[in-house]
């Protein structure tokens, strides 16, 4: 269950996708936040301006006693402005909060141009006095404090928080520059300036990854608490459309496989799209869930966090899926391919019972494990684009003119667009997996997946003898030639019926619990003694994305 949310390499096939790619923390806007990080936010936002109404009256008051030339500047109209607007716009933004029929996301967007103003205004007291030519180094801006303190308590999106962040830094030097005209002032020396406002500007650049990095762990924080019986305790990927994390229950101490849709994703679509990826996300928990067989894996839980995020927990296995066993370990001898692929018969024979299709069978989404003494214990993976042929109310959620699928493993009948399917489909997908087991190809090694998924429709795959240097036995190449075939009428009409036929296949050896357990002892010695951690993450990404796996 593995999955990373990248383009994908030539044995995933590239999923046509009929949604948008997740926007990541760097190009988040204000209204993809949270809803309870934009509640926070804006509380938040009152707290700064009741502060800043203290600080500028306690100054103003301070410097008449303390600083004479400060109280002697704060007679012109300019600094007389600037400490009125500071606390006319601190007041503003107060009301605004407390005002509930201001949306939460246009008080943020009036917080961040109250950054903006407020520095503008420490920028006009700051250079309402000479510089004294003297005097090579004045300090350093307050603006600087004013930034940091501004993105340590009001989290926003990275990009905004340093684009503000920057437009308030440039305020010293472009205030500095107005009022000395306007007072007659003699302008600062070039290098003074350069000084003096170089720390606000560096502060802004760091106000983005200060903001990062305070997302990340508000949303690590919120999961945490809101995940229902599951822990979180370490992110294991992270893809287009979501993450998925290693937890474990609360009670029960057991370890699960978190796979989350993020909010943000979910806020991000457009149109009917949040409903979709919602309906979507429900269709893959409700068909793994209905699901009994030992060789479908199993889900725990399902539910919606409080933040508007989705979430299912499901069995944390040991292992690794046939893809990365092909590349890391190269063909598999025939014995063992007929073991997996019954063993995905004997899940795919109780879907199709119920009446479902799991139309993306592909080796991301088989994935081989050590099930307590067990073996090479295959299971089937990311129910995402299912579909029920027998309940139209299950019927596959699809985007407007969406095709689902992963080219690369695809039934024909799939790529020209049918829309009556049956498990068919999915018996031509194992064939495409017990062609790249036995030779390590896909089927058609197209550049790209349009042309993939046309190479299914048109042409003729090569014979498994002459692709591999493996003996082959015949029957076992004429079944699997046989599932590729075009038209639905020649493969083998049933899961079970293919089973059968793979277990009476001659020549082709048996692959034993022995042969199975010296084969993990010697290449996954970690998972055979069941001391090592586990090797696979679920899919990170959403039903209908494109997943490297599932």
């Amino acid at each position: 269950m593995r999955g990373n949310g990248g383009q994908g390499d030539p044995a995933a096939g590239g999923k046509l996708v009929c949604v948008q790619t997740q926007p990541s923390l760097a190009s988040m806007s204000l209204r993809s936040l949270p809803p309870d990080l934009i509640h926070q936010s804006r509380v938040r936002l009152s707290w700064v301006a009741g502060a800043t109404i203290v600080a500028t009256i306690v100054m103003a008051v301070l410097a008449r006693f303390l600083q004479p030339e400060v109280a002697e500047a704060q007679k012109y109209p300019a600094v007389r402005l600037a400490l009125g607007g500071t606390v006319a716009a601190s007041l503003a933004l107060i009301g605004m909060e407390l005002s509930r029929r201001v949306a939460a996301v246009t008080v943020l967007r009036a917080g961040l141009i109250y950054e903006v103003l407020i520095a503008a205004a420490i920028a006009v007291v700051e250079n309402a006095m000479p510089w004294e030519s003297g005097v090579v180094v004045r300090g350093m801006s307050s603006i600087t404090l004013w930034l940091a303190a501004f993105a340590l308590l009001v989290p926003a999106p990275p990009l905004t928080a340093c684009l503000f962040s920057l437009a308030a830094a440039a305020m010293g030097p472009v205030v500095h520059f107005a009022l000395t005209a306007m007072l007659g002032f003699p302008p600062a020396a070039l290098n003074r300036l350069l000084i003096y406002y170089l720390p606000p500007a560096l502060m802004a650049i760091a106000a983005a990854l200060i903001n990062r990095r305070l997302l990340e762990l508000e949303f690590a924080a919120a999961r945490g608490r809101e995940m229902g019986s599951y822990e979180l305790e370490e992110k294991l990927a992270q893809g287009g459309m979501g993450e998925v994390w290693r937890a474990r229950h609360r009670l029960l101490k057991r370890e699960a496989a978190v796979k989350l849709i993020r909010p943000e994703m979910l806020l991000a679509q457009t149109g009917s799209g949040p409903d979709v990826l919602l309906r979507r996300f429900e269709q893959e928990a409700r068909a793994i869930s209905s699901l009994r067989s030992p060789h479908t894996v199993e889900l725990y839980d399902f539910g919606m966090t409080v933040d508007g995020g989705l979430y299912y927990a499901m069995e944390l296995l040991d292992g690794l899926d046939l893809e990365r066993m092909v590349k890391r370990f190269g063909s598999q001898p025939p014995a063992r391919v007929i073991h997996i692929l019954c063993q995905a018969c004997v899940s795919l024979e109780e879907a199709h019972r119920r009446g479902m299709v799991h139309r993306d069978i592909k080796p991301t989404n088989l994935f081989l494990c050590r099930l307590g003494v067990t073996y090479d214990f295959c299971k089937l993976l990311d129910f995402g684009l299912v579909k029920s042929f027998l309940h139209e109310d299950d019927a596959l959620v699809t985007a407007a003119g969406g095709t689902a699928g992963t080219p690369a493993f695809m039934a024909p009948e799939i790529a020209k667009g049918a829309r009556e399917l049956d498990g068919r489909v999915d018996l031509y997908g194992l064939g495409c997996v017990g062609y790249w087991l036995l030779s390590g190809r896909l089927v058609f090694a197209e550049p790209n997946p349009v042309a993939m998924a046309i190479a299914h429709v048109q042409k003729v795959p090569e014979p498994l003898s002459r692709v591999t240097e493996i003996v082959v036995p015949v029957e076992l190449e004429r079944l699997l030639m046989r599932c590729l075939a075009k038209d639905p009428a020649e493969r083998p009409q049933s899961a079970a019926e293919m089973r059968r036929l793979l277990e009476s296949c001659p020549g082709a050896g048996t692959w034993t619990e022995a042969r199975a357990e010296e084969w993990w002892r010697h290449h996954l010695p970690e998972e055979a003694g069941g001391s090592g951690e586990p090797t696979h993450t679920p899919s990170s990404t959403g039903p209908g994305d494109r997943p490297e796996a599932g």
